[in-house]
């Protein structure tokens, strides 16, 4: 990994010195919730609890709203939401503070891959969730399908905060229709010297065939990414359609298996920090955070590329749910997380491209100049958006169980 102008702290001092958000409380990932007292005492002290509480939350409130320019809204908000995402989304205090600011519980639940996310919804309603975080290619599918709703736009003004490359893409070519991009990174390979040697550069997708990395290497438990990857490495799209180029990725990732410690899209970063795993299949943004927990001393063991062959460019995007309960609180936390400096707070903490251009003023430059997070051109030219490949989706479906069969 290119760390030229990094900063020589460790991750959370560098966190602390970029100003990631800060609130009075302290609150995890999942299922934060605001609100008054206990109840306990007598009337008259839990009344002196409550408007002392009451004060405290509004001073709170005011002041976050101030700090990073949080303006009014000109619509009711339910006081609760919903939302399905990927894990290790936010850092701790993006989620608290828009509860603060803005009134509402927000109760998180985390999927490991987009199929997982997309089969629980149609499974058990889309009324389950207000806001969902699908990357780029399950947008035109769940449209199709009547997962989401067409986003109201009056209600997002900080939509006008994205760069022009993330609002024409071809998951959702009529810009803000059905999805609000989020945030932006590559997928490649990612290992560490502690197990693979100082002298270690893994440029291609050979590297996880091979026979020397026997036993210690992961894939994502991704269909999509995974036989992508096996396509790449061919030399094909990742989006190939033909069944013939589908069944080669297939046979190579049925070869591979003997060299594999397991499929994972939710702990391959763990594993690269306790020295369990290495070469691993990832995106960029989690390989990067390893990267910043072993780092020491001037440097660190973990280091990343997308391979010769190219690799995946996506974008998470925020998409309100067809029957969501709360969809105005829906399109506020979308506004939010497109308000610049907020969304400058979130790179900061997970190191994955900001789609937000006005938001770069407050990104660290350390970040912005990491060609490991921002691409150069001739990297960017090699990737590709997994696309909805319409019928031949089946071919995957089916390649995929009988690779996880085999």
């Amino acid at each position: 990994m290119d760390t030229q102008g990094t900063n020589s702290t460790r991750r959370r001092s560098f966190l602390k010195l970029t100003g990631t958000l800060a609130t009075a409380g302290v609150a995890g990932l999942a299922g934060c919730s605001s609100g008054g007292g206990d109840g306990s005492g007598d009337g008259s002290t839990a009344t002196t609890t409550d408007t002392e509480q009451t004060t405290t939350v509004d001073s709170d409130a005011a002041e976050l709203r101030e700090k990073y320019g949080l303006a009014e809204l000109d619509y009711e908000l339910e006081d609760e939401l919903n939302i399905f995402q990927w894990s290790d989304y936010w850092g701790e205090d993006i989620v608290p503070t828009f509860e603060k600011v803005f009134g509402v519980s927000v109760n998180v639940s985390n999927f490991a891959s987009n199929e997982e996310m997309f089969n629980k919804l149609k499974a058990g309603g889309t009324g389950q969730y207000d806001l969902v975080f699908p990357s780029d290619y399950m947008i035109n599918i769940m449209s199709e399908q009547g997962v989401i709703q067409q986003l109201d736009m009056d209600k997002i003004p900080n939509y006008e905060n994205l760069g022009s490359k993330f609002t024409d893409t071809p998951y959702d070519p009529n810009p803000g229709t059905w999805s609000a991009p989020y945030q932006w990174g590559t997928s490649g390979i990612g290992w560490t010297a502690a197990l693979l040697g100082d002298d270690a550069t893994l440029d291609s997708w050979d590297a996880m065939w091979n026979d020397e990395y026997g036993g210690q290497i992961t894939m994502m438990n991704d269909m999509r990414e995974t036989i992508g990857a096996a396509l790449k490495r061919r030399g094909y799209s990742l989006n190939a359609t033909d069944p013939a180029k589908i069944e080669e990725a297939k046979q190579d990732l049925i070869e591979q298996k003997d060299l594999l410690l397991t499929y994972d899209s939710s702990n391959f970063e763990t594993k690269l920090i306790n020295e369990q795993a290495s070469p691993v299949h990832g995106w960029s943004g989690d390989i990067f955070r390893a990267y910043w927990e072993t780092y020491a001393d001037g440097s660190s063991p973990v280091d990343y590329r997308v391979p010769k062959e190219g690799g995946v460019i996506w974008v998470d995007n925020g998409a309100v749910t067809a029957e969501a309960q709360h969809p105005n609180a829906a399109h506020a936390f979308i506004n939010y997380y497109m308000n610049a400096k907020v969304a400058a707070a979130i790179t900061n903490w997970t190191y994955f491209g900001s789609p937000n251009e006005a938001a770069e003023a407050h990104i660290s430059e350390d970040i912005l100049s990491n060609p490991s997070i921002y691409p150069p051109d001739d990297v960017m030219q090699s990737l590709e958006y997994i696309r909805n490949v319409g019928d031949a989706r089946k071919h995957y479906s089916e390649a995929w169980t009988e690779i996880q069969n085999a």
